[in-house]
């Protein structure tokens, strides 16, 4: 039989149940169910065949509590894809879309116009809707305060 990791004597202070339920974020929410379950004396196994998680996902969050405490369970910032634009230099950017709306005569610069400025003048591609919008919010454009 393999062998249980050591629980913290403070473990059976934290309401986890209650955690769960104030929680916003689904990945912690879950954690804090299982371990909600082991408080009750269930085991390893059951609790991840309860939760469809694997054996070691219901081992590893009982580590990060042991090592971290609550906060070990709670979801980290993830780092994502690297922008398509971490080489230029954003207030070049910026200045270009400004002198864009400036230049234009009536109405305002839409996201078509800059995603084809972006594809001509710095060689940056963007397909989808979502990307450029994410991108103008990102060097923080307000378009409509030109």
């Amino acid at each position: 039989m393999p062998k249980r990791i050591q629980l913290p004597d403070d473990f059976y202070k934290h309401d986890f149940k209650q955690l769960a339920k104030i929680e916003k974020h689904p990945r912690t929410r879950i954690r804090f169910i299982g371990l909600s379950h082991i408080q009750n004396g269930k085991s390893y196994e059951q609790v991840a065949q309860y939760l469809l998680q694997s054996l070691s996902a219901v081992k590893q969050w009982v580590r990060h509590y042991k090592d971290e405490g609550i906060d070990g369970l709670k979801e980290k910032q993830r780092s994502g894809r690297p922008s398509k634009a971490r080489n230029q230099n954003h207030t070049k950017l910026l200045q270009s879309i400004l002198a864009m709306q400036n230049n234009k005569n009536g109405g305002r610069v839409r996201l078509k116009d800059i995603q084809n400025m972006l594809a001509k003048d710095f060689n940056i591609h963007y397909q989808k809707y979502k990307r450029r919008s994410l991108f103008i919010n990102k060097i923080r454009v307000k378009l409509d305060k030109c």
